[in-house]
């Protein structure tokens, strides 16, 4: 049962490969990196159980920008995959 600040709480996921992840927070309301930056500019949405740690970014464009392509560059490119031979049935 929560309690406290961690009422309401998720589970953070790894920034790795962010890009393939695509829609973004819990609910899938972020289409775009962008979205969520622009998200927390705000300071997030308002609720009751909120930390109150959670404040506005206050980033310029440049710094948005910066921080998406950050996030982007966290992704690696997919490696290449081939099926292994199987042997026949009378190896």
């Amino acid at each position: 049962k929560p309690i406290g600040l961690m009422k309401g709480a998720f589970k953070t996921p790894t920034l790795r490969d962010i890009t393939l992840t695509a829609p973004y927070f819990h609910d899938g309301s972020a289409a775009t990196l962008m979205d969520v930056v622009n998200h927390y500019e705000t300071g997030g949405s308002v609720k009751t159980n909120l930390s109150p740690n959670m404040k506005a970014l206050q980033l310029t464009p440049a710094e948005k920008n910066d921080l998406v392509a950050f996030m982007k560059a966290l992704t690696t490119p997919p490696q290449a995959f081939t099926l292994p031979v199987i042997p026949p049935n009378n190896f």
